[in-house]
C-alpha cells in the first residue's frame, strides 16, 4: 500500500506559522511573568524590565511584517539571554528549593505553573494555595526585604487609650436606648446640675479605667472585707483596684439599678443591660450577677458598638487575604449556612457582627435572633430569646420565616430543634449566619451529627465554616528578635535561614510588663466542597474529613497562627497556648 503524499501541502508555511505562533506565545508569557515576579519580590529595576520584555513583544511583531524570517530568529536571540538575566535576579531574592536555576529548577518550575493553574480554577471550587507554597511566599517577601534593608512589618499599633476623663461627658443609657445618668464634662455633677451621689462616680471611674485599658469584662467580686475589682485585658484576667465593702456595694446596686435589674433581689442570679457613651465611644454592657458566701459577684461584658470591628468589618478581624477574599464572597451567596466555631471568648459573634456589618441592610431584610441582643447595628431587625416567656430560639425562628428575610443571623445553635430550622432556612432561598461551640472546623461536622441532623441536611446546607481563636498581639514597643525554633522550620521542611528570625514578647512600661498589647484572630476556614460532603455520613472518619480539608487548601489554626509569627504579629509561645 502506498502511503499518502499530501501533495500541495505548504509544509514550509505551516511550519513559520507555527514557529510564529509559538513565538507570539512565549513574549507575551514572559512578559505577563517578568511584570508579576518583579511586583511580588521587588525585583530592582522593575520598570526597566517590564519597559524590556514589553518593548521586545513589539519590536518582534513589526520585524515580522517588515524583515519577515529574520525576526522570528532574532526574537528567540534577545528573549532567551533576557529570560535567564532576570531568572537570575528573580533567584536571588527567594529561597534556595524554590530557584529556577538550579538542578531542581524544572522540578520547581512545573510545581510553580500547577499552582498557578489550580488558582485559575472555577470560582466555586478554587483551591488555595498549599501550606509549603504559603509558607514559600512569605518567606520570599522576607527575604525581598531583608536584602533591601527593611524589617519585616511589625503588629499594628495598640489603640490610642481613651482620656481619663471624657472632653464630651459621660452618659449611662438604659437598655432601650434612653438616658439613665447623664454626667457633665467635669464628671462631678448631672445634666442638670443635680449632685451625683459616690457610688454613681465609683462606677463610672471603675468603667473608664477598663475602657482605657481594652478589656472585654469587669470581674467585682466580693471578700470578706473587700471587694476586688479585676479586668481581662487580652484574654487574661488582671487585678485593677481594691474597694471597701461597703464601697462595693454600693457600685453593685449602681449598676443593678441602670441594668434594670432588682436591687433587693441578692439570692438569686439575675442578668440586665445598659450602654455608656463617652464622647465619640459608645458601649453595650452586659450584666450577670450571682449570689456567694461573701455577698453578691458581678460580672460585665463589655462591647464596644462605635468603631472598631463594627467600622471596619471583615477587614478589621486579622483575616489573612485568601481567607478574606473568600468569606466575602461566601457572605453575599443568596443561600446557604455560614458557622463560625470555638470555644467561649473566642470572638465568634463579633465576626458574625463583622460578617453583618459588609452586608448592604437596604438591600436586604436581615434579622438577628440572639441571647441576649449584643451589638446594636442600623437598619437591622434584632430579637431577644426569652426564656422566661417560652420563647426560644426554634420559634422565633418559625416567626421570622414568614416574615420574608434574606439574612437570618440564628445567635447560638444549641439544640436538634434550632439546627434543623436553621439548615431548612439555608436551603430555602436565605443565608444563615451562626456560632457553634465546637473546637475546629472539622470537628463541627461531628458536632452537628452529634445535636441529631441528618448527614444529608449538613451535606446540602453548610456553604462553610470557620474555626476562630483569639491570639494576644507582641507589644511593638519592646518586642525582641529571636531565632525560629528547629523544630518549626522541620514541620514546613524550610532549610535553616529561610526564616531569618521571628518575635518574643519582652516587657515594658507600656505593656504592663505581659509582652503583649491587644489581640488578633487565627482562623481556619473550611469550604464544603464535593469531596468533603461525600465524607459527611452517619459515622465519618475525621482522619479522612482532615486530609480532605487539607487537600483543599485549608489551613489549620495553628499553621495559621505560625504564619503570623513568621510575619511578626505574635510568638510561638502565644500560638501553642491558644491552639493546645
Amino acid at each position: 500500500m502506498d502511503n499518502p503524499s499530501f501533495v500541495g501541502v505548504p509544509w514550509l508555511g505551516l511550519l513559520l506559522c507555527g514557529l510564529f505562533c509559538m513565538t507570539v506565545a512565549a513574549l507575551a508569557g514572559s512578559a505577563a511573568w517578568v511584570r508579576r515576579t518583579a511586583s511580588t519580590l521587588g525585583v530592582e529595576a522593575a520598570g526597566r524590565w517590564n519597559l524590556f520584555f514589553g518593548g521586545l513583544c513589539l519590536a518582534f511583531l513589526v520585524g515580522a511584517l517588515t524583515v519577515g524570517l529574520p525576526a522570528l530568529a532574532a526574537a528567540w536571540v534577545v528573549l532567551l539571554p533576557a529570560l535567564i538575566a532576570f531568572t537570575r535576579r528573580r533567584d536571588a531574592r527567594v529561597a534556595t528549593s524554590r530557584r529556577y536555576l538550579a538542578r531542581s529548577g524544572v522540578a520547581t518550575i512545573l510545581a510553580d505553573i500547577r499552582t498557578a493553574r489550580r488558582r485559575e480554577g472555577s470560582r466555586a471550587e478554587e483551591p488555595r494555595l498549599g501550606i509549603r507554597e504559603q509558607f514559600g511566599q512569605l518567606v520570599d517577601r522576607m527575604q525581598a526585604a531583608a536584602v533591601k534593608g527593611r524589617k519585616p512589618s511589625p503588629g499594628r499599633k495598640h489603640a490610642a487609650a481613651p482620656a481619663a476623663q471624657p472632653k464630651g461627658g459621660f452618659t449611662f443609657l438604659k437598655k432601650d436606648g434612653t438616658t439613665a445618668i447623664e454626667m457633665t464634662a467635669d464628671g462631678e455633677r448631672g445634666g442638670g446640675g443635680t449632685a451625683l451621689s459616690q457610688n454613681v462616680r465609683n462606677a463610672r471611674d471603675v468603667l473608664l479605667a477598663a475602657m482605657r485599658a481594652d478589656a472585654t469584662d469587669i470581674h467585682l467580686e466580693p471578700h470578706e472585707q473587700a471587694y476586688f475589682v479585676r479586668a481581662r485585658i487580652d484574654g487574661v484576667l488582671r487585678d485593677m483596684k481594691t474597694m471597701e465593702g461597703e464601697a462595693g456595694k454600693g457600685v453593685i446596686s449602681a449598676i443593678k439599678v441602670i441594668a434594670d435589674m432588682d436591687i433587693a433581689e441578692r439570692r438569686r442570679p439575675q442578668d440586665g443591660t445598659f450602654a455608656i457613651q463617652s464622647g465619640p465611644d459608645r458601649y453595650d454592657i452586659r450584666v450577670a450577677s450571682t449570689p456567694t458566701s461573701f455577698g453578691e459577684k458581678v460580672v460585665m461584658r463589655l462591647l464596644r458598638s462605635s468603631g472598631g470591628v463594627m467600622a471596619g468589618g471583615l477587614g478589621s478581624i486579622g483575616l489573612r487575604p485568601p481567607i478574606l477574599r473568600q468569606l466575602r464572597e461566601i457572605i453575599h451567596k443568596p443561600y446557604g449556612m455560614f458557622l463560625v466555631v470555638g470555644p467561649t471568648g473566642s470572638g465568634k459573634t463579633t465576626t458574625v457582627y463583622a460578617s453583618l456589618s459588609e452586608i448592604d441592610a437596604h438591600q436586604h431584610n436581615i434579622t438577628t435572633i440572639e441571647d441576649p441582643v449584643e451589638y446594636r447595628l442600623e437598619g437591622i431587625t434584632q430579637i431577644a430569646v426569652n426564656t422566661k416567656a417560652d420563647v426560644s430560639f426554634a420559634s422565633i425562628l418559625r416567626s421570622v420565616l414568614r416574615q420574608d428575610p434574606d439574612v437570618l443571623l440564628v445567635g447560638e445553635i444549641r439544640d436538634r430543634e434550632t439546627a434543623e430550622i436553621a439548615c431548612q432556612a439555608a436551603l430555602t432561598g436565605h443565608f444563615v449566619f451562626s456560632t457553634l461551640h465546637a473546637n475546629d472546623s472539622v470537628a463541627t461536622v461531628t458536632r452537628l451529627l452529634d445535636l441529631g441532623l441528618e448527614p444529608t441536611l449538613i451535606q446540602t446546607a453548610v456553604t462553610a465554616v470557620l474555626g476562630q481563636r483569639l491570639a494576644r498581639r507582641l507589644c511593638s514597643a519592646c518586642k525582641e528578635p529571636c531565632a525560629p525554633p528547629d523544630g518549626m522550620l522541620k514541620k514546613f521542611k524550610l532549610k535553616p535561614g529561610a526564616v531569618p528570625h521571628i518575635y518574643r514578647a519582652k516587657g515594658c512600661d507600656e505593656c504592663g510588663g505581659t509582652g503583649y498589647r491587644g489581640r488578633m484572630g487565627i482562623h481556619e476556614l473550611l469550604v464544603l466542597n464535593n469531596e468533603i460532603r461525600s465524607l459527611i455520613r452517619p459515622s465519618p472518619s475525621i482522619t479522612d474529613l482532615k486530609k480532605a480539608a487539607l487537600d483543599s487548601g485549608t489551613l489549620t489554626l495553628q499553621l495559621d497562627g505560625l504564619l503570623k509569627v513568621i510575619q511578626g504579629e505574635t510568638s510561638v509561645d502565644e500560638i501553642l497556648r491558644v491552639t493546645t
